[in-house]
């Protein structure tokens, strides 16, 4: 395939259809933006009316803040016999700021786990419930004064309750790891967690109680529309507006309406009971649901004129104390000082990274397959069958 032309294997006449199709989408995109345009001055000035507009200068904060971010990723090999399963999270440490402070990591930090399992409907489920957690637990580890969460607060409890839905039918192994942990220490000498270590840093996260840490999550993706329709907008959806309303600098917070009735956490498996006390995970997964995810704010900040709205989602803790906001707002600023910069840089990275496992798991099967072909006295045709991989499935 030509990596030049993108059309090269589809057949001539739907990439004519796809061409004139795309004349039809850039004409509506044009009419919507343009909409927004020719009232932008009547949609800012209902805004600024509500003094909801703020700018992030009048803020007292010149502290340089270091920052750290982390994201996770999964993949399954489906083999013919059985399947390559893998999970990672990194947590990597931004741009080091001016001053006197000095880099708290030389190298990103990581938590990872692979296994093959027989095949199992649900190895995707509990592999996302990992990641999750091991994101959570990483951020929760990271000695900086800003962790940053790829996604938005709520994204960990859904993925986890996925997994903890079908921990009595998954893959035994991944499950006993996703509930018990394993015998692994990083460099930093910190154990792989458990599951109640999971919601312990997901309960410290949510809270983010501490003075000298803040965690704030930033989804890539919303269909959040709450300015949308205080402005009587309904095609719209907030970041993609507010990019033609605000400037460089300013930001808005609205109260985040987080009490959402479908949100749950299922802990009734026999494999949690045994290991834990289900009651006291009961309570903490009760008072995250129904006091700490209601009480965190979502704040939309444009860094400067040249970078996208970005949607920050932090505790009230954060929001309602002036001092930690322009920290919040500096650390973001200053790990945005590029133009080619969509997202905070340690965000940026740590996606990168993590995006190479699907790469990866190829090489691990193929040292896998040496490694038995070398030990191996019947044909060689059979384990090249039963290793055969016909599908990747990942995140």
């Amino acid at each position: 395939m030509d990596l030049n032309n993108p059309f090269d294997e589809l057949p001539e006449g739907l990439v004519d259809d796809l061409l004139a199709n795309s004349k039809i989408i850039s004409n509506n995109m044009r009419v919507k933006f343009e909409s927004v345009m020719n009232n932008k001055s009547q949609l800012r000035e209902k805004l600024e009316t509500e003094k909801l507009i703020k700018n992030y200068t009048d803020l007292d904060a010149k502290t340089f803040p270091t920052a750290a971010a982390t994201d996770g990723s999964y993949t399954v090999e489906r083999l013919i016999s059985s399947d390559f399963a893998s999970v990672a999270a990194v947590a990597v440490e931004g741009l080091t700021p001016p001053g006197p402070e000095r880099r708290k990591w030389p190298k990103p930090r990581y938590f990872s786990h692979i296994d093959n399992v027989e095949h199992n409907e649900e190895t995707s489920q509990i592999l996302r419930g990992m990641s999750a957690g091991l994101e959570l637990y990483l951020a929760q580890k990271a000695p900086h004064d800003v962790i940053f969460l790829d996604g938005s607060m709520k994204t960990p409890l859904i993925y986890l309750n996925n997994a903890t839905e079908h921990l009595d039918d998954g893959p035994v192994g991944l499950v006993n790891t996703f509930i018990g942990g394993k015998n692994y220490y990083n460099e930093d000498k910190i154990p792989y967690p458990t599951f109640l270590d999971i919601i312990n840093a997901y309960e410290e996260i949510l809270k983010s109680s501490r003075s000298d840490k803040i965690y704030a999550a930033l989804p890539k993706y919303t269909t959040k529309n709450e300015i949308c329709k205080k402005l009587g907008l309904n095609n719209f959806e907030d970041r993609g507006l507010l990019n033609f309303l605000l400037n460089g600098n300013e930001y808005l917070i609205i109260p985040s309406d987080n009490s959402d009735s479908t949100l749950h956490l299922n802990i009734n498996s026999s494999k949690l009971n045994e290991k834990f006390d289900i009651n006291f995970i009961k309570n903490k997964v009760q008072n995250i649901i129904e006091n700490l995810l209601p009480d965190i704010d979502v704040i939309y900040f444009k860094p400067s004129n040249f970078s996208p709205v970005l949607r920050i989602e932090t505790s009230k803790s954060v929001t309602k104390n002036t001092h930690r906001l322009g920290i919040l707002f500096e650390a973001i600023t200053l790990q945005m000082n590029s133009l080619s910069l969509m997202e905070p840089y340690p965000l940026y990275l740590a996606d990168r990274m993590v995006k190479n496992l699907s790469t990866a798991l190829p090489a691990i099967k193929e040292e896998a397959f040496k490694e038995i072909m070398n030990n191996w006295n019947g044909n060689l045709s059979e384990i090249y069958m039963a290793m055969h991989g016909y599908r990747t499935e990942g995140r």
